[in-house]
C-alpha cells in the first residue's frame, strides 16, 4: 500500500500544482483543489482496489493539495515581478534553470516556514479550541461516505468530454482541429465613448467551470468589473482624463481601489497586532504549543533549520539582517490570523495579509522591485500552506490517522509540489504572455500597482477610490470587481456565464463534481499545449 500512496501523492501533487498554476494565472479565483483530487484518488482505488482504501486517499490528499494552495499562492504574488520589471523577468526567463530554482527555493523555504507554525498550533488550534476547518470536514465526509465514487465518475465523465473537445478543437499529430478557437459573436466596435470587444470562446469550458463551481461570489462582482469597465473608465478616460493613456488612466482608477483597500486595512491590522500581544501577555510565549510537548528540542531543531534555510535564501537577494526578522516576524502573526479565519470559515485571505507585511517592509528597508516580490510571495505561501496543512491535519484527527506518516507526506507534498512549481511556472510564463488573455494574472497586475501606486494621477486616485467606497457600500467585493477590470472582457464574460449557469439546476452540488473534471482537463490540456509548443 505504501508504494502505490506514495505513487498516487506524486502524481497528484504534480497535478494539483500543475492546475492551480495555470487558473491562479489564467482568472482571479483560487478554489482548493482537495475535493477534486479526493475524487480522482477514489476513482483510481476503483479501478485497482487495495486493502486500506480510505487511510491511503486520505494520505494521497493530505499530501498533494499543498501544491494547490502552493501553486495559488505563487501564481497571485509571483509574476507580480513581470509587471514592474519585465526586463529582469525576461532575464530570468532566459535562463531556465535559474528560473525555476528560484521559484522552486522560495516555495520550499516559505511553505516550510508554513508547515511549522501549522505544526505549533495544531493541538490548540484544532483539539483545544476545536475550530470546524471546513475543508478538512468537507473531504473528511466524501472519504466516509462510500456513494461518493458516483461523484468520482461523474468528475471522469467532464474531464473526457472536455478532453475530447480539446482534441477536435485543437488537433493532435498531423490531424487538424475543426472546431474554431474565437467566434465573433459581437463584432468589435466603439459608440462614442463606449467600446464593445468581439467575443472569444477557445478557454470558456474551464471559465464556465470555474464560474459554476464559485457561483454568486464572483458573478455579481465580475459582472460590475467588465460594466465598470465598458461605461465607466473607457468614457471617462475621453471626457476628463484624456490627458493619460488609456492603461495610464486605467492603472490609476484601479490604483485608487487597491488604495481605498490599504487604508481600510490599517484598523484590522491595528487591531490583529494588539489582540496578539495581548494573548502573549496574558499566556506567555510558551503557551503557543501544545500541553502534549509538541515544543521539543526536535521542534526547536526543525524552526532553527527552516528560518536558517530561509535566511540564507534571503540574503542571497541581498535582504538586510533587519528585513529578514521582519519578514519572519510578520508572517508569523500573519500565519496565525489567516490559519484562524481558514479555520473558522474555510476561506484564507491570503493577499490582504501580504499586504500588511509588504508594503511596511517596502517603505522601512527600501527594497527594490525582486525584493518586494519576494516578501508579498512568502506571506501568501506561508499562509497558504500552513491553512492546507490544518486541514489536513483535521481530516487526520477524524479518520484518527498516525501522526507521524501524517507529517512525513505533508513534508514529502511540499517538497514535491516546489520542485515541480518552478517547472510548471517556467513552460507557462515562457509560452503563454503574462497580461494575454490565456493568462491575464489579475492578482499579480493588482500586486504591481499597490507597490506602484505612488506614481500615478490623484484625481485619478481619487476617482477610484470613491468608486471602491461605493462598492463597500453595496456591499460588492472591490477585489474581485478589480479583476473584472483588469482581466480581458472575454474571460469575465464566461466566467460570468458559469457563473449564471448556476440559477438553472436545483442543486448546484450534485453538478460540481462534473465541472470539476472539466477545469481539470482543460487546465491540464492548457498546461501540454505550452510544454510541447
Amino acid at each position: 500500500m505504501r508504494i502505490v500512496t506514495l505513487g498516487g501523492a506524486i502524481i497528484l501533487s504534480t497535478f494539483a500544482t500543475s492546475v492551480m498554476s495555470y487558473i491562479s494565472m489564467a482568472t482571479p479565483i483560487g478554489p482548493w483543489i482537495a475535493p477534486t483530487v479526493v475524487l480522482i484518488a477514489m476513482l483510481f482505488y476503483k479501478l485497482v482496489p487495495i486493502a486500506h482504501q480510505a487511510q491511503s486517499i486520505a494520505f494521497i490528499t493530505i499530501a498533494s493539495s499543498i501544491g494547490g494552495i502552493l501553486a495559488t499562492a505563487c501564481g497571485f504574488s509571483y509574476p507580480t515581478l513581470y509587471f514592474l520589471d519585465p526586463e529582469l523577468f525576461q532575464s530570468w526567463l532566459s535562463e531556465p534553470f535559474y528560473f525555476c530554482a528560484v521559484l522552486s527555493a522560495l516555495s520550499l523555504v516559505a511553505g516550510a516556514f508554513g508547515l511549522l507554525i501549522a505544526h505549533i498550533f495544531e493541538h490548540r488550534l484544532i483539539v483545544e479550541e476545536q475550530l470546524a476547518f471546513p475543508i478538512g470536514q468537507l473531504v473528511y465526509k466524501m472519504i466516509a461516505v462510500g456513494n461518493q465514487i458516483k461523484k468520482a465518475y461523474e468528475l471522469m465523465a467532464g474531464f473526457v468530454l472536455t478532453a475530447f473537445f480539446c482534441l477536435l478543437q485543437d488537433g493532435i499529430m498531423q490531424i487538424n482541429g475543426f472546431i474554431p478557437k474565437a467566434l465573433t459573436l459581437v463584432p468589435a466596435f466603439t459608440w462614442r465613448a463606449i467600446s464593445l470587444p468581439f467575443i472569444r470562446l477557445d478557454l470558456w469550458p474551464m471559465l464556465w467551470a470555474i464560474g459554476f463551481v464559485t457561483g454568486h461570489v464572483i458573478t455579481v462582482p465580475l459582472a460590475v468589473g467588465a460594466l465598470t469597465k465598458i461605461f465607466l473608465i473607457d468614457p471617462s478616460h475621453l471626457l476628463w482624463f484624456s490627458h493619460l493613456s488609456a492603461i495610464e488612466f486605467s492603472m490609476t482608477f484601479c490604483s485608487g481601489i487597491v488604495l481605498y483597500g490599504l487604508l481600510m486595512s490599517v484598523v484590522p491590522l491595528y487591531r490583529m497586532l494588539s489582540s496578539g500581544a495581548q494573548w502573549v501577555q496574558k499566556n506567555g510565549l510558551h503557551a503557543m504549543g501544545s500541553a502534549k510537548g509538541y515544543a521539543n528540542s526536535s521542534l526547536a531543531a526543525a524552526a532553527g533549520l527552516v528560518v536558517a534555510g530561509g535566511g540564507f535564501f534571503l540574503h542571497f537577494f541581498n535582504f538586510s539582517f533587519a528585513s529578514m526578522a521582519f519578514l519572519f516576524i510578520g508572517s508569523f502573526a500573519c500565519v496565525y490570523q489567516i490559519m484562524v479565519i481558514a479555520g473558522k470559515i474555510g476561506l484564507a485571505p491570503l493577499g490582504r495579509f501580504a499586504t500588511f507585511v509588504m508594503i511596511p517592509a517596502m517603505l522601512l528597508f527600501g527594497l527594490d522591485m525582486a525584493q518586494t516580490v519576494f516578501v508579498a510571495t512568502f506571506v501568501e505561501i506561508s499562509g497558504g500552506v500552513a491553512a492546507d496543512v490544518l486541514f489536513g491535519r483535521k481530516i487526520a484527527h477524524l479518520i484518527q490517522l498516525d501522526r507521524k506518516k501524517v507529517v512525513a507526506y505533508q513534508i514529502f507534498g511540499l517538497v514535491i509540489s516546489s520542485i515541480v512549481v518552478g517547472i510548471v511556472f517556467f513552460y507557462l510564463t515562457s509560452h503563454f504572455n503574462l497580461g494575454s488573455a490565456q493568462l491575464s494574472a489579475t492578482k499579480a497586475q493588482s500586486r504591481a500597482l499597490q507597490i506602484a501606486v505612488r506614481q500615478f494621477d490623484y484625481w485619478g486616485l481619487l476617482a477610484g477610490a470613491l468608486f471602491s467606497l461605493l462598492l463597500n457600500y453595496l456591499k460588492v467585493n472591490p477585489m474581485l470587481v478589480l479583476g473584472g477590470i483588469l482581466m480581458p472582457i472575454n474571460i469575465s464574460l464566461g466566467l460570468i456565464f458559469g457563473g449564471l449557469l448556476t440559477q438553472f439546476v436545483k442543486n448546484r452540488e450534485e453538478w460540481e463534481p462534473f465541472w470539476s473534471g472539466v477545469f481539470a482537463s482543460n487546465s491540464i490540456w492548457m498546461l501540454l499545449r505550452a510544454m510541447v509548443g
